[in-house]
């Protein structure tokens, strides 16, 4: 590889680097300041109005994954593709912002009334799904607003506005607490946390494109066009992903979804953490590709896989040693269960990992199509072995299964990326992180007994340093990923 190409992905790897060191500083803050949400909610609502918490929650979210179609992930790939032309740009984001206003109003809204025709649900879980309506409708059109800034690798804007709306979260929780509301008004405060995230995006993003009403039914098309198998994908996935803690809903108590879903919050807390670096990641990759760059595509895909794999391991391993104590400290001792169900659920987060950057790496290959059969097989497999295996097991039947899902799907991502690319993906990194994380769970279990937060500490000092001696880990990688000094 030539000097030139060699500083040029120095730049992409730094530009990665920064733009996710922003959002990882910003979204550890704010994963703290959610931490704490889930805690005071727990003690508030106790098992069973934290259950009905996770199911309006799970309800809603089906309906928004479901109206997503791709769209969002589409907005930057075609960015990406039009890096120069400001222009084209700001038509494709008015044009897709428009259309995600329509199609937000009309799918999110109906979802609660839907949700009344649902039996197993009482009265008070039914206005809740109205009541937290307005939380996925900003999410939704805010979707939009950070495509504009991951275009723009203005990420510490998404971090800004993500901290506002959690401030505004926590601080209604707070109030709720300390008035003793139910689950009602702290589900309006939920709603009232993202609207106030999406506006602080909104207005910070008004100068960077244009998000006027355009009604631009050619572009639609186009978009739906090239979105439609990713969208299809979204909607196979969310069987697997949210039809456990529903078919949970129907058949078990509200208690037991609680106990789940205290576990599964944290699923979901940890992968907006790749989401995010993919996310930036996805408009250079596209235009690599695009630009026939395909030696330089597969580095940095490899580099984004080993950086994944730096991060699931010691996850993984390290959470089998304390999710009791972790749960217990956040959630409350009556949620103590669900650090069992963690040890689990935790797998299926290393897995969503790893696969995250692969799913784009698929978007940016146009290689979609190539994803549905897993994706349609996967969730076919998976809601039958729902229906059939939790209503007599219950939380480890949805665990489990969750866990073999996403599995599936991060081979199957593999597979096609390999295919396309024609270069299979190198473990090498992966084998050393799984080495490291193995000697450092011996560590971590040792100390346990004396001091849960100890064993984190030497864990992660363990861990970092049997890296550093079999070197998955250099200098040269580090000072890659520093700034340039110019003289």
């Amino acid at each position: 590889m030539s000097d030139a190409h060699t500083e040029v992905d120095a730049s992409v790897a730094r530009s990665l680097a920064s733009n996710t060191a922003v959002q990882a500083a910003g979204k550890a803050l704010s994963i703290v300041m959610g931490v704490v949400v889930v805690g005071l909610l727990t003690r508030l609502l106790g098992q069973e109005g934290f259950g009905k918490y996770s199911t309006a929650n799970a309800f809603i979210q089906v309906f928004a994954l479901f109206m997503d179609l791709g769209l969002n992930v589409m907005l930057v790939q075609m960015l990406g593709e039009q890096m120069g032309n400001e222009k084209e740009e700001r038509r494709i984001v008015s044009a897709l912002f428009t259309l995600r206003v329509i199609m937000a109003g009309v799918v999110i809204s109906a979802a609660p009334f839907i949700g009344l025709l649902v039996p197993a649900y009482d009265h008070e879980l039914k206005i809740a799904l109205f009541a937290i309506w307005g939380s996925f409708f900003f999410t939704l059109l805010n979707q939009v607003v950070i495509g504009v800034h991951q275009r723009h690798l203005t990420m510490h804007v998404v971090a800004i506005g993500e901290l506002v709306g959690r401030a505004v979260l926590l601080g209604g929780v707070v109030l709720a607490v300390a008035q003793g509301w139910g689950l009602i008004p702290v589900v309006l405060i939920v709603s009232l946390g993202g609207f106030v995230n999406f506006v602080v995006n909104f207005l910070l993003a008004l100068r960077l494109s244009d998000f006027r009403w355009n009604i631009d039914v050619a572009l639609w098309k186009t978009a739906l066009r090239r979105s439609w198998p990713i969208g299809l994908s979204i909607l196979f996935g969310l069987i697997y992903f949210k039809a456990d803690t529903l078919v949970l809903s129907w058949v078990r108590s509200q208690s037991e979804v609680g106990i789940y879903g205290a576990a599964y919050r944290v699923l979901e807390i940890l992968i907006s953490l790749p989401f995010m670096y993919a996310g930036v990641l996805l408009p250079i990759i596209a235009k690599l590709w695009k630009d026939g760059a395909h030696a330089r595509f597969t580095a940095l895909i490899q580099r984004s896989f080993d950086a994944m794999a730096l991060c699931v391991f010691p996850m993984v391993l390290g959470t089998q040693a304390i999710a009791v104590h972790a749960i217990t400290l956040v959630a409350g001792p009556e949620f103590a269960p669900s650090g069992d169900v963690l040890r689990v659920l935790i797998i299926a987060t290393g897995a969503i990992f790893l696969a995250t950057v692969l799913s784009h790496a698929v978007v940016a290959l146009d290689a979609q199509r190539d994803m549905l059969p897993w994706y349609i097989w996967t969730a076919i497999a998976t809601l039958i072995a729902y229906i059939m295996l939790i209503p007599p097991y219950g939380i480890w039947a949805a665990a489990w299964l969750t866990v073999a899902s996403e599995i599936v799907i991060l081979i199957g991502n593999m597979v096609v990326v390999s295919r396309r690319t024609e270069r299979a993906l190198s473990w090498m990194i992966a084998r050393k992180a799984l080495a490291a994380s193995l000697l450092m769970l011996m560590v971590t279990w040792m100390l346990v007994p004396i001091s849960w937060i100890l064993a984190v500490i030497a864990g992660a000092v363990v861990y970092v340093g049997f890296l550093m001696i079999m070197k998955a880990v250099t200098p040269e990688m580090l000072r890659m990923l520093l700034p340039v000094r110019k003289e």
